[in-house]
């Protein structure tokens, strides 16, 4: 019953990209299964990556890494990471090639290392509004809140989205934004 009319009724509730990756993901797991390929082996169809929007300066300046091509170059090395251990690796590089990380670096690293962790727990994405910033699930995903307890003051939390108030949680709201990330992979 995968493409019957029951199933496909879902799609207006999950849309369209969601829906597709689902019935992906299970015709995968159906072949896998006659193949006799143990379940954990077969690789989910992946969703787009999460897009990041922080108040913060996230850049490599000029002052740091001189060289235009090779600023460039790390750029695009940061574009295709995708699992924190390669942050972690990454930042270590940084320090060993060009010295002490300056904040901004910091801060894209950061950024990196939030997009990976986002990615796996299925995060559209992060943003910051009206001085509040918002983490977005995928159409048709919702919030694990067993994973999220205790929710602290300055958080508010909904089925698929998630408000922190920057403002109470104070120089600390990078730290529990990069925590609570964390509890929902």
């Amino acid at each position: 019953t995968l493409l019957g009319m029951k199933q496909s009724g879902y799609i207006s509730a999950v849309g369209f990209s969601l829906y597709c990756r689902l019935l992906a993901d299970a015709v995968d797991e159906q072949k896998a299964k006659q193949a006799g390929i143990p379940k954990e082996k077969v690789k989910p169809s992946r969703l787009p990556a999460p897009t990041i929007d922080l108040p913060l300066p996230a850049y490599i300046p000029e002052e740091y890494v001189s060289d235009l091509n090779t600023r460039l170059n790390l750029y695009q090395s940061l574009v295709k990471l995708e699992k924190v251990e390669q942050v972690d690796d990454v930042t270590h590089e940084f320090s060993d090639r060009f010295g002490s990380l300056p904040p901004e670096v910091k801060n894209l690293l950061y950024a990196v290392k939030l997009k990976a962790l986002a990615a796996k727990a299925g995060i559209e994405s992060i943003s910051t509004e009206h001085g509040q910033i918002i983490l977005r699930l995928f159409q048709g995903m919702q919030f694990n809140k067993q994973k999220l307890e205790p929710v602290r003051d300055g958080i508010k939390l909904g089925l698929s989205q998630l408000r922190i108030n920057p403002k109470r949680l104070g120089d600390g709201w990078q730290r529990v934004l990069e925590s609570l990330v964390s509890r929902m992979v």
